[in-house]
């Protein structure tokens, strides 16, 4: 089983839209992500664009504020959408990465 058929990015199962639905009402319309790749029961995920990160460091707020607040907010979306998935970061813009980088895969 591959982490797609539990939740399809693409939007075509229930937790994956209302992932992406909840995501644009919160950080807006320029949220801007992709699936990057899909293996061995894990799906990575590139934010490409974040209007929070934007709009922190035109108001110079602590950017590792965000950082900790954007992580809990997505673990939990995701965990909680489907409670045998996993996540992790593996890069975050707020740090200076070129991308926020998710790892959603498959508890075992």
């Amino acid at each position: 089983m591959q982490a797609r058929d539990l939740i399809d990015w693409d939007g075509d199962s229930e937790a994956g839209e209302v992932f992406c639905v909840v995501s644009n009402v919160i950080y807006g319309p320029n949220f801007s992500w992709v699936v990057s790749g899909s293996s061995g029961g894990e799906v990575v995920m590139k934010i490409t664009g974040c209007p929070l990160l934007k709009e922190a460091m035109e108001i110079g707020a602590d950017c590792g504020e965000l950082s900790a607040t954007c992580q809990e907010y997505v673990r939990s979306a995701v965990e909680n959408l489907n409670p045998r998935c996993t996540f992790r970061y593996t890069k975050c813009m707020c740090s200076g990465d070129d991308c926020c980088e998710n790892v959603i895969g498959v508890r075992t």
